[in-house]
C-alpha cells in the first residue's frame, strides 16, 4: 500500500519546494525571500538528498528546487542528480532568476533536472535593472534559451504585476511568451510588507477576465489550487492569485523546507517551525525522522483560516 500524507484540513502532500541557499545576486523590490532569515546554517548535498528521501518515501512526488538564486551554489548538480536517483520522484525543477543558467541548463539537464521556473517582470533593459537591483536582461534571456536547447520543459516565466511599474507589458510579455514557446505565469504580488503591498499591489481579476473572454480553451488546474490555464492563440497564459483565490491555501499539497533544513507550514506564517537537520545530524533513526515530517504535516492549516482572515 502506498504511504500518504494527509494533514488535519484532509490535504494530501505529494510536492515539496525546498530552499537550498538564501543567498541571491540580485536584491529585486519585492522579494519576500521565501518568508525567511539566513541562519547561517546550510544543508550539504547529502542532507537535501536525505530529507526528500524521507518525503518521497512517504508520498512526496515533485521536488522544486528554489533560493534565493540556487545557482549560487556550485554543488547544484550534485544536488540534482542525488535527488534524481530516489525511488518515487516523478519531477525535479528548478526555480531561477536565469542569470547564470546559460553555462549550467545542460548540465542540469544531463544530471536529471526536467523543467524550470524564470522569474521576469519586464522585457525593459532599463527598469529590469531597476526592478532587480542592477541584473542583465540579456543575461536572462539567454538562460531561457539554453533552458530551451537543453529541452528543460515546459520553461515558465514567473511574472509578478506591479502597479505603476509593469501592468502596460502583460501584452507584450504574452507575445515574448508565444515567440519562445513558454508559459506565463502571471503573479499578484504577495503581501508581505504592507508599505510595498499598498504602493504596488495590481488586482489581476480583470486581466483574468480579459483573458477567458479571448481563449480558445481554460484549463482547471485542480491540483494547482484550482488555478486557470488560459490557451490563447498566441500563448499558454496562468494567473496566480494567492491572496484573493483561497483555493489557493485550501487546495495546497506543497510541503516548504528551508536552507537550514526545517519544515515551515506556510509562505505566509511565520511559526510553527520544525527542525530536521539537527536531529538528522544527530543520527536519528529512520522512524524519528518520519515523526519529524508527519509533525509537520499536522502543523499545517489554509492560511485563509488563521487568525489573520478567522471569520
Amino acid at each position: 500500500m502506498n504511504k500518504k500524507l494527509i494533514d488535519s484540513f484532509g490535504r494530501e502532500i505529494t510536492s515539496m519546494r525546498i530552499s537550498i541557499t538564501s543567498r541571491c545576486n540580485l536584491t529585486c523590490l519585492y522579494c519576500h525571500r521565501e518568508g525567511l532569515e539566513d541562519s547561517g546554517r546550510t544543508m550539504t548535498p547529502l542532507e537535501i538528498a536525505r530529507i526528500t528521501e524521507i518525503c518521497a518515501s512517504l508520498g512526496v512526488k515533485k521536488v522544486k528546487i528554489t533560493g534565493g538564486e540556487p545557482l549560487l551554489r556550485e554543488d547544484l548538480e550534485e544536488i540534482v542528480s542525488l535527488i534524481s536517483k530516489i525511488p518515487g520522484l516523478k519531477e525535479i525543477s528548478l526555480v531561477s532568476n536565469g542569470l547564470l543558467l546559460a553555462s549550467r541548463a545542460k548540465s542540469l539537464k544531463n544530471v536529471g533536472l526536467k523543467r524550470v521556473n524564470i522569474s521576469l517582470d519586464t522585457l525593459r533593459s532599463d527598469l529590469f535593472r531597476k526592478l532587480t537591483g542592477g541584473g542583465n536582461l540579456d543575461d536572462v534571456i539567454k538562460g531561457i534559451d539554453a533552458a530551451l536547447k537543453s529541452n528543460l520543459l515546459p520553461v515558465k516565466l514567473n511574472t509578478v504585476i506591479l502597479k505603476g511599474i509593469n501592468e502596460n507589458e502583460i501584452e507584450d510579455l504574452i507575445k515574448f511568451a508565444s515567440r519562445y514557446g513558454l508559459i506565463l505565469q502571471l503573479i499578484e504580488l504577495v503581501e508581505t510588507e504592507e508599505s510595498l503591498y499598498g504602493k504596488y499591489f495590481y488586482d489581476l481579476s480583470h486581466i483574468e477576465d480579459a483573458l477567458a473572454s479571448r481563449a480558445k480553451e481554460i484549463i482547471m488546474r485542480e491540483k494547482m489550487h484550482g488555478r486557470k490555464k488560459y490557451i490563447l492563440d498566441e500563448a499558454e497564459v496562468e494567473v496566480v492569485r494567492p491572496l484573493h483565490n483561497s483555493e489557493f491555501c485550501l487546495r495546497c499539497t506543497r510541503l516548504r523546507i528551508t536552507p537550514d533544513g526545517k519544515f515551515k507550514p506556510c509562505l505566509l506564517q511565520n511559526d510553527g517551525y520544525v527542525d530536521f537537520l539537527s536531529p538528522l545530524r544527530q543520527g536519528a533513526s529512520v522512524e524519528e525522522l518520519n515523526k519529524i515530517v508527519k509533525t509537520a504535516v499536522e502543523r499545517r492549516k489554509p492560511y485563509f483560516m488563521g487568525v489573520r482572515f478567522e471569520r
